[in-house]
């Protein structure tokens, strides 16, 4: 549609002029839209399936947006044009052309999460940079920093519209929708720094224990509590130093108080902190629940696999099952060792509760790697005849969803989330 207008009451523009003029007012309308997609809008996560695919389609949207100023950048382009002074347009230009290389640096940063292994392999072995050698490109923290400055660059580029020289007039439609395109980006980069902050809800940290797999934390909340759905996550901050940044977590269980449960591997530098220092006391607000990962929406059959601290969504999947659930479902709960289980006596709670519910733990180093093979053998009915929710690391189910391929076992359906935010 922009691209159209621009065609439309662009007036006779070369080739070159009009593929400009059509790369800016895209790259600008794709960058309002990211913003748009950052205040986590409920309808688009509904729409979606899922906050996951929210944050996938930002983070597409994003680099989409750099590809488009990039060719936008790079055109020049030839046209008479209305200004409103010569010196606000030679500055607009001005801003935008020293803009384009952090919007450069930022959408890059934010796209390669890590450095690829042939770059960070050699560093495994110098001392002051081993440390490096298997980390993200940035800390969580300055990774948020540089979405900050994203909405900074945005309003840059709102200016650059504003007053930059256009061969169309300023009742023009394609001037209306760039106004509002501006709107819709500047309201929603206020909104996220200012207005956000009020959605999460108030928690007190009520218990912590420490089990060799995972930090569990329960917490009590210090008004109205949140009423997830089972398997939903949430945005979790603690009020403790190095802790009040957000993270997104798994619900892992609902108390009767209302109060939440949450079970934390320490895989990072975040999740180690927490291990260390979250103490009964702490406040924490928590914003959610958010996600589309639900049993409720399988089939008659279904087999859930969980990898690790992916048993999380599973433990609040049967905590929700009842007695008179007539569906058939068997949970496969890989694990490295036994002593890193978490939650049996919920599942052995659940399969004394539950006529169709059943669950076996596979620990890898004494059984091997659990692969699709082993998944068939598992299943207690045919897996192309059932529904798949998986919960894990991304290889493992990618494996094993060409496992079950291969072997002409592929799903009926297929219920996983993306758990790449950044």
């Amino acid at each position: 549609m922009p691209s159209g207008l621009i065609l439309l009451e662009g007036g006779p523009l070369t080739v070159q002029t009009a593929l400009a003029l059509c790369a800016g007012v895209t790259a600008f309308s794709l960058m309002a839209i990211n913003l748009f997609l950052a205040t986590r809008p409920v309808l688009i996560e509904a729409a979606l399936g899922g906050l996951d695919r929210v944050y996938l389609t930002h983070k597409w949207t994003g680099i989409a947006a750099l590809a488009a100023a990039v060719l936008h950048q790079s055109l020049d382009m030839t046209f008479e044009g209305d200004i409103v002074t010569v010196d606000l347009a030679k500055l607009a230009v001005d801003a935008a052309e020293t803009a384009f290389p952090l919007l450069v640096a930022l959408v890059l940063v934010s796209w390669i999460k890590r450095l690829p292994p042939r770059v960070t392999a050699p560093l495994a072995s110098i001392p002051l940079l081993s440390r490096w050698s298997n980390r993200d490109l940035l800390p969580y923290a300055l990774w948020r920093w540089s979405h900050r400055a994203l909405g900074i660059l945005f309003l840059v580029f709102c200016y650059h519209q504003f007053f930059v020289i256009v061969p169309f007039k300023a009742n023009a439609l394609v001037s209306a929708y760039l106004n509002v395109m501006a709107a819709l980006g500047v309201v929603s980069f206020l909104y996220t720094q200012f207005g956000a902050p009020l959605r999460p809800r108030r928690y007190e940290v009520t218990r912590v224990e420490h089990l060799p797999a995972a930090t569990v934390i329960e917490a009590k909340p210090l008004g109205r509590p949140l009423k997830p759905r089972p398997g939903a996550f949430a945005v979790i901050s603690v009020a403790r130093a190095g802790l009040r940044e957000p993270h997104p977590f798994t619900i892992s269980g609902t108390l009767p108080d209302g109060g939440l449960q949450f079970s934390i591997r320490a895989l990072g530098d975040y999740t180690t902190r927490l291990r260390d220092t979250v103490a009964v006391g702490d406040r924490m607000t928590i914003e959610g629940g958010y996600g589309r990962f639900d049993h409720r929406r399988g089939g008659a059959q279904q087999i859930w696999l969980a990898g690790g601290i992916g048993i999380t969504p599973f433990l609040s999947f049967v905590d929700a099952l009842e007695p008179s659930d007539q569906r058939q479902i068997h949970l496969v709960y890989c694990v490295t060792s036994a002593d890193q289980v978490v939650g049996l006596d919920r599942l052995e709670a659940a399969a004394a509760r539950v006529p169709g519910f059943t669950f076996e733990i596979h620990a890898s180093r004494t059984a091997g790697r659990f692969d699709a093979a082993r998944l068939i053998e598992a299943a207690p009915f045919p897996l192309r005849e059932a529904s798949f929710h998986f919960c894990g690391p991304a290889p493992m189910r990618d494996g094993m969803i060409k496992g079950l391929r291969d072997a002409g076992q592929s799903p009926k359906s297929l219920h996983f989330e993306e758990f790449e935010f950044r």
